[in-house]
């Protein structure tokens, strides 16, 4: 993130102490939909921790990396159990966090609300550090009589894409660096990477008021 963007998140860090964000996220209905208890998740920009607490209760080993020093420190007071398991870390150099402890990387890897901070230029980039971390064996995720509801190897994405009429020199009111990345453009990416797009939602459930319109990818490597 540039400098304007770390400002905002500085201050809507402050801001969380007395307007906490919704107690769960959109992104969970996907989660729970492909993800199972034991499975190793990492979540990429996490932000107030939300998620990473979420998919720990669910019984998900889920770990995550926040860029901004104000909403890690957040995420801790807010989930004091997260201790350790919220690192400095993002995108695009990505790099191989809690390696010591996954070496093989993860099961699955949440970006939510995220790659709108990353210029088109570094896109492609970032999106390979995504699937770099996922675990390259899909077949151990194998269990003799167990139904799998997905193989190891699984991207939950989300998109935010804002009214052209919000942004101006590519930021949005609030001067974050944003980019309206295709879903399309993403999926063709991360598809030269041995993903295929399971899941498109979209949601316009915030378009009236904020002006964006969210897209949720599930992106599974083949079995």
């Amino acid at each position: 993130m540039d400098d304007l963007t770390h400002a905002f998140y500085d201050a809507y860090a402050g801001r969380l102490k007395s307007q906490p964000e919704a107690r769960r996220s959109a992104m969970m209905t996907l989660a729970e939909r492909f993800f199972r208890p034991g499975d190793v998740v990492l979540d990429v920009g996490a932000g107030s921790g939300r998620d990473v607490a979420a998919l720990r209760s669910l019984g998900m080993e889920a770990v995550g990396v926040e860029p901004n020093a104000p909403m890690r420190d957040h995420a801790l007071a807010t989930h004091p159990e997260l201790a350790g398991w919220v690192r400095d870390g993002g995108l695009p150099i990505l790099g191989h966090p809690f390696q010591e402890l996954y070496p093989q990387g993860f099961d699955a890897v949440v970006c939510s609300a995220v790659l709108m901070h990353i210029p088109p230029t570094e896109l492609p980039a970032a999106l390979a550090a995504l699937v770099a971390v996922l675990k390259s064996d899909a077949g151990a995720n194998a269990v003799v009589g167990v139904q799998k509801t997905a193989p190891r190897g699984t991207l939950l994405l989300s998109l935010p894409e804002m009214s052209a009429d919000q942004l101006h020199q590519h930021r949005d009111p609030d001067r974050r660096l944003f980019f309206n990345h295709p879903p399309s453009l993403v999926a063709d990416i991360v598809a030269q990477h041995g993903l295929t797009l399971a899941t498109h939602e979209i949601s316009d459930a915030v378009l009236a008021c904020t002006g964006t319109r969210w897209h949720s990818l599930a992106l599974l490597r083949a079995p």
